[in-house]
């Protein structure tokens, strides 16, 4: 199913969901993967923080993974007519709670990449009818089909702040 189907979606999410492509949701999912992180940049980059108490690239690529996830759980609990609700997830008390200085950047864009197919395979594996259920997370109710563009938006998100903010660290 397509972007234009989701019919239950909480505001906040519209950020993460309308810059993806009205394609199909596996397909968006296989578009916006781990190719949008260049390796080479990010290697430059390193540890370096465009401004004091900012996440270093490998938080951000963390935290993708992380919450990639949480939303993937919520899928799958919501696909399967789960009603119960669902608790929120804090992503700084993730953040710091990471083994992420002591990762290489090649085995968080790996673990990117397993997880992505993971959620890929989930998704490709649900039917319309699934997509179009939707379960209570955070307090807000939201389709499984909007979970799935928000995976995919997640990673663009941030893949853009990094363009955005930490290129200028290398330029």
């Amino acid at each position: 199913m397509k972007k234009s189907a989701i019919t239950v979606m909480p505001e906040y999410y519209d950020k993460y969901i309308m810059p993806v492509d009205d394609i199909n949701v596996t397909e968006a999912l296989k578009r916006y993967d781990a190719s949008l992180f260049d390796k080479t940049s990010l290697a430059k980059i390193g540890a370096n923080v465009y401004e004091p108490g900012k996440w270093t690239v490998k938080d951000i690529i963390q935290h993708v993974i992380d919450a990639e996830r949480v939303f993937a759980y919520r899928a799958l609990r919501f696909a399967r007519n789960d009603k119960t609700a669902l608790h929120g997830f804090e992503e700084n008390e993730y953040a710091v709670n990471t083994n992420v200085a002591k990762r290489s950047l090649d085995d968080l864009l790996n673990e990117f990449d397993t997880v992505r197919r993971s959620t890929i395979y989930l998704y490709k594996n649900f039917t319309d009818e699934m997509l179009l259920r939707s379960g209570n997370a955070s307090g807000k109710d939201i389709t499984v089909l909007a979970l799935g563009f928000i995976i995919a938006g997640h990673a663009l998100h941030h893949s853009a702040i990094i363009k955005e903010r930490y290129y200028k660290l290398i330029q």
